[in-house]
């Protein structure tokens, strides 16, 4: 849009921070833009409810108010007028709520002037607005971050929110992939299923997984793995799947093995995990966040440990950042946490119950198993595996096979042929 046919579009910008709303007022009054300005949120629906402007800036916190939480309120006295939503609050929950409140897009501070007066001329010239209702409650906790990686995958998890393409999340081991799905998934299907399957249980299950996932969402992790039996078989349920939402992940360079026909099918959304070493101060924000998370609110970090967090390249990404700041949490003292606690947290061994211990105890297991000259020693893992598994999720749900198969992420008659070739099917109940 040129300063000539910005000219007499009205602008309302809702920012109670009296520096900012001048800035932005200004900047967009150079664009040609009759801007008009307020900290009242009860004034600003109140001023577009009457007409008195044609597209709403606004910030999130104001004062004790959430905006958010009024997004709805505002789309019913004036369901054509688009939304700008502007907030310090870097999280995928932010970014989805607005624009499945409404909002026509979300811009992280802090953002560049330009990018905001773009994004009024888009909003002005299409007059597209999301139009849905938000989701509500915050169920998003994990997804964290300021740095304009980050920001990029909030902004496409918003815009993906109001879609129901499939979407392809890709990125390093530990990068937050999966979580990322499942972020996207409350968001488009509160309270709908999410069936989860990797690359075995899809060679076991087949059409299975797909007909279980009906109607809810379906997760198939690490598409680095899929054999050509496996894109077939997906390739060919993408066209059954009217109903329900795929999400797949993988890594980064799942293009060069992967059929073209089948990327292209599922890359029509595409969000990319950064690695933690390109988010910046990200590292010590999830750090913190991570802390709290596992229940420690009562120690601070000294600056050398905060300085040291930013700058380890973490190679297990978000996930041993997360399994460092909960052996802290649940080993740390109270008071100021130095660099000498953090890396001995770091450097411990892995406490039993994780995936690296899990992995130490596998190769042990098959080393022995070779060294007796066994020929079958996948079946011998994987059955040793699935007992302890399957004896640990059934004792939990108290021996009702119908809650643990949903826990193990199988259909009930999975779990029983399971049960029985591993010899514990003893007619637990159903």
């Amino acid at each position: 849009m040129t300063q000539d046919s910005s000219a007499g579009r009205r602008i309302l910008v809702l920012e109670d921070d009296e520096t900012l709303r001048l800035v932005i007022s200004r900047a967009l009054t150079r664009a040609g833009f009759d801007v008009r300005a307020t900290a009242s949120p009860s004034s600003a629906i109140e001023r577009m409810a009457r007409r008195d402007a044609d597209l709403l800036v606004a910030d999130v916190l104001l004062g004790d108010e959430n905006f958010l939480d009024r997004l709805e309120e505002l789309q019913h006295v004036r369901p054509d007028a688009p939304v700008l939503v502007i907030s310090a609050q870097t999280t995928a929950a932010t970014a989805i709520q607005a624009v499945r409140g409404g909002a026509y897009e979300y811009l992280p501070k802090p953002f560049d002037l330009d990018d905001l007066v773009d994004a009024a001329c888009r909003a002005l010239d299409t007059g597209e607005r999301a139009g849905q209702q938000r989701s509500g409650a915050n169920p998003f906790p994990d997804l964290v971050g300021r740095s304009p990686a980050m920001q990029t995958a909030f902004r496409l998890l918003a815009r993906l929110s109001t879609a129901s393409a499939p979407v392809l999340f890709t990125g390093p081991d530990g990068s937050g992939r999966a979580s990322a799905a499942r972020t996207l998934h409350r968001a488009c299907k509160p309270g709908a299923p999410l069936i989860e399957a990797g690359p075995d249980r899809l060679r076991r299950e087949g059409v299975q997984v797909f007909a279980e996932a009906r109607g809810g969402g379906l997760l198939l992790r690490r598409a680095e793995r899929w054999d050509d039996g496996i894109q077939d078989l997906v390739l060919e349920q993408l066209g059954q799947m009217s109903d329900t939402r795929l999400y797949v992940t993988a890594l980064a360079d799942v293009r060069t093995i992967m059929a073209p026909a089948l990327f292209e099918r599922l890359a029509v959304g595409h969000v990319d995990m950064p690695p933690l070493r390109s988010r910046g101060d990200d590292r010590l924000r999830l750090f913190e966040h991570f802390l709290k998370k596992h229940g420690r609110t009562d120690f601070a970090i000294a600056r050398d440990a905060a300085e040291f967090i930013n700058a380890y390249p973490w190679p297990g990404e978000v996930a041993e950042l997360e399994r460092t700041a909960a052996r802290l949490a649940v080993q740390g003292d109270r008071g100021t946490m130095g660099l000498a606690a953090l890396q001995e947290a770091l450097t411990a061994p892995v406490a039993p119950g994780t995936g690296a211990a899990l992995e130490d105890a596998v190769r042990a297991f098959a080393a022995a198993r070779l060294s007796e000259h066994s020929h079958d020693v996948a079946n011998d893992v994987a059955a040793i595996v699935d007992k302890a598994m399957i004896e640990t999720v059934l004792a939990h749900c108290g021996g009702v096979r119908r809650d643990a198969a949903r826990y193990l992420g199988l259909n009930r008659n999975t779990l029983a042929r399971r049960l029985t070739a591993l010899g514990m099917d003893s007619g637990g109940e159903e």
